[in-house]
């Protein structure tokens, strides 16, 4: 597998669309062009949860999946896509959000981020690993690429936090095996489908009633 490096920035907005100007020649109008096929559109799965102020777009529908650290009681859900490409590369890409408050946005700063992704390279034994930071319009995003080994096999790994008002959202994606353009491109598409979006505050639970 070839090593590089990937670059994750926030998503630019469009420019706008210019307008054509209309001829006023006399000329007769050309003769239709031949009518193409079309493909049909590809289908897709965007993993959205209503509070979350982030979504991504997957190839197909990912699948829940239940991760406890350390073999702990502290266990949460994530959304997992794998897709394994000519039995040689395996594109595995794990997402979650969690609602978050403003107490805890600010709890979020560099440094805490930083650090929690290095801790995600060294649980996944990922050699030199480098780590990107950004702020832009209230966003906090921090990234980690690296290589390393998945048995005998080279990986490319990445990892990114995402923090903003209402919510964390937490990726790992990982290409094993050789290199593979179909794989190169589909693991990039589904990172750089990462956009902001509007979420929402849930509101705190209510503390619970002893029961007599």
């Amino acid at each position: 597998m070839n090593k590089y490096s990937l670059i994750l920035c926030l998503p630019l907005f469009l420019m706008g669309i210019m307008t054509p100007t209309l001829s006023m020649s006399q000329e007769p109008p050309p003769e239709p062009a031949a009518k193409t096929e079309v493909a049909p559109p590809t289908a897709s799965a965007t993993y959205a949860p209503d509070f979350c102020d982030f979504e991504i777009t997957f190839p197909e529908e990912p699948y829940k999946n239940k991760r406890c650290p350390d073999g702990g009681t502290q266990c949460y859900d994530i959304m997992s896509y794998t897709m394994v490409y000519d039995f040689k590369t395996t594109v595995d890409i794990s997402v979650n959000c969690v609602p978050a408050t403003p107490e805890s946005y600010a709890r979020y700063d560099e440094n805490t981020m930083r650090t929690a992704l290095q801790g995600m390279a060294t649980r996944n034994n990922i050699e030199t690993p480098n780590i990107n930071y950004a702020e832009r319009d209230g966003i906090r995003q921090a990234s980690l690429s690296g290589t390393g080994k998945a048995g005998r096999q080279d990986k490319i790994f990445t990892s990114q936090l995402w923090v903003g008002p209402n919510s964390v959202f937490t990726v790992q994606a990982e290409i094993i095996g050789v290199a593979h353009d179909s794989a190169d491109a589909s693991f990039a598409q589904i990172l750089k489908s990462i956009v902001k979006k509007e979420g929402k505050q849930l509101p705190k639970p209510e503390p619970a009633t002893p029961i007599n």
